[in-house]
């Protein structure tokens, strides 16, 4: 009987456990909000149930928002307070008005340097310029399944980003978007359009790239597309 209620005692905390455990690209709950607002710009402080991590944001319309930098918040903070693993919601609630997270705003993540992770909500479109410049130690970055443009100079100086994987929706990388990724070796690109891409960036990557992964039926329109054509060589299909 004892060894019975042991066992069921173990089962119920196992059960428990796993009931407790967060999917790891899960954003953290907001728990408060509070705005600025800045040149006629409004600026949101969101902060989260940890009450560690804030992300702040620009409502640029009725009902959308992009990710913006601390310092745009407060100059006194120091953009450096994104760090680790941030998962950006697709959405947040401000004042009982609900906004959709469209974009990453130029600079945003600008010189976060202890930033390892980012995963990106599949409303987000564009990624812009400098936004995540300087990030030397991000590894992974998670892209969203509607992302039409990278900006110039984007991920430039990500010296820990060895892969990206582009979604199908991607159109157009903007020049240098990943200057001074020295460890970048692979990327996958998903469109079955080849992608408008900067032939100063094919210039830059051509001597660190060992592979290009395209839809298996795109190969040939990749090989022979003026922007891709200098990659013929390591362009495979999957």
């Amino acid at each position: 009987m004892k060894k019975t209620i042991q066992i069921l005692s173990l089962l119920f905390l196992t059960m428990a456990f796993v009931a407790c455990q967060k999917d790891d690209n899960e954003p953290l709950k907001i728990i408060s909000t509070q705005e600025v607002v800045r040149n006629g710009q409004v600026i949101v402080e969101a902060s989260y149930r940890n009450e560690l991590k804030k992300m702040y944001f620009i409502i640029v319309s009725p009902n959308t928002a992009v990710v913006t930098r601390a310092t745009d918040f407060n100059p006194e903070l120091v953009n450096r307070q994104y760090y680790g693993k941030e998962v950006i919601p697709s959405e947040f609630t401000h004042l009982s008005q609900t906004y959709t997270v469209v974009g990453i705003k130029g600079e945003a993540f600008n010189s976060c340097n202890k930033l390892t992770s980012i995963v990106l909500p599949n409303t987000v479109s564009t990624i812009g310029s400098y936004a995540f410049y300087g990030c030397t130690e991000l590894q992974s970055v998670t892209f969203s399944n509607s992302l039409e443009e990278i900006r110039y100079n984007a991920f430039e100086g990500c010296y820990n980003l060895s892969s990206i994987d582009l979604p199908a929706s991607v159109r157009f990388i903007d020049v240098h978007a990943f200057e001074g990724c020295s460890l970048l070796t692979s990327i996958t690109c998903r469109a079955v359009t080849p992608p408008a891409f900067s032939l100063v960036e094919s210039d830059y990557l051509l001597d660190r790239l060992k592979e290009v992964k395209v839809p298996q039926s795109s190969v040939e329109a990749y090989k022979t597309d003026r922007h891709w054509k200098q990659f013929a060589d390591i362009i495979v299909g999957y």
